[in-house]
């Protein structure tokens, strides 16, 4: 007797039934990109002026970029609970080309750039010279929880505390709209002793849900999500079989979040009368919410 079995398992992520809460990577702070006054810890991800003294007027980007083709990212940063009840400094956005400025002297609020300050309120400007925006926002200080959400492609920031958001980044208008950039860099600023704070990229570190139709810093593509999929063949007769193709088609269906549409298997006998298996199809369909 002559048995052929075939068995094919993809076990992704320990079986889940339910997408991961975070799809993506930790963004961290540029270590290539720290003035020496700063202090990083957590991975790369918090950064505190502990030598830089008072009016430090330099601060850390992220390693990585937001593109414009990445869509509308969110991220908090907890402020850090060693720096004082209100922060002088600002939080908020780099564009590149402020990006290498970080060790010069020049606050993070110029060249397109947007930042934050703990007075409450928002400075930009799409020259060299600061310029002050807004007034009125909410001050920000120690242990407070800053939220953003910026739509690189439009250069345009909302800004919210503890919550609380400025502007509705869903349905309002945003709390600022820069000049626009080739790519964007979250930063933390720490002006004065004990002030800094820890970038937050991913679901499971946020305070607060990422508003709908944004993704998280973090997020990335995934190339191909299976969470569960089983195919099991088994014949036990008493002449040979010989598979005359056998074929895999994935399709995304125009959505990233789909991972495997379709799948087909041929199994030809070879023209015998004993068995002839024309179409076997096996459809896997995923519904995420």
């Amino acid at each position: 007797m002559s048995l052929f079995m075939m068995r094919a398992a993809i076990l992704v992520q320990g079986g889940d039934t339910a997408p991961p809460v975070d799809i993506g990577f930790v963004w961290q702070l540029d270590v290539t990109r720290q003035p020496p006054g700063y202090t990083l810890s957590d991975g790369n991800q918090t950064a505190i002026n502990t030598s830089g003294g008072s009016n430090y007027q330099r601060w850390v980007p992220t390693a990585k970029a937001i593109l414009p083709s990445d869509g509308r990212r969110y991220w908090e940063v907890l402020c850090a609970a060693s720096g004082a009840a209100s922060f002088d400094g600002y939080m908020g956005v780099v564009s590149d080309a402020q990006r290498d400025e970080f060790d010069t002297g020049n606050n993070p609020i110029t060249l397109g750039s947007i930042g934050y300050r703990g007075n409450g309120t928002l400075w930009s400007s799409n020259t060299a010279s600061a310029s002050q925006r807004l007034t009125g926002l909410a001050p920000f200080g120690a242990a407070d929880v800053l939220m953003f959400v910026l739509d690189p492609a439009a250069a345009s920031l909302w800004i919210g505390k503890n919550g609380v958001w400025r502007d509705d980044p869903v349905s309002g208008a945003p709390t600022w709209t820069a000049g626009g950039s080739a790519a964007f860099y979250p930063q933390v600023h720490g002006r004065n002793p004990g002030d800094g704070g820890t970038l937050r990229s991913q679901p499971s570190q946020f305070s607060y849900p990422v508003p709908p139709s944004v993704r998280a810093l973090g997020f990335e593509e995934p190339d191909l999500r299976i969470f569960e999929a089983h195919a099991y063949l088994e014949f036990a007769w008493d002449k040979n079989l010989t598979i005359g193709a056998a074929d895999l088609w994935i399709d995304m269906g125009g959505d990233s979040r789909l991972t495997n549409s379709v799948a087909s298997i041929f199994i030809e006998h070879g023209g015998s009368s004993l068995l002839t298996a024309a179409h076997a199809t096996l459809y896997i369909e995923v519904e995420l919410p």
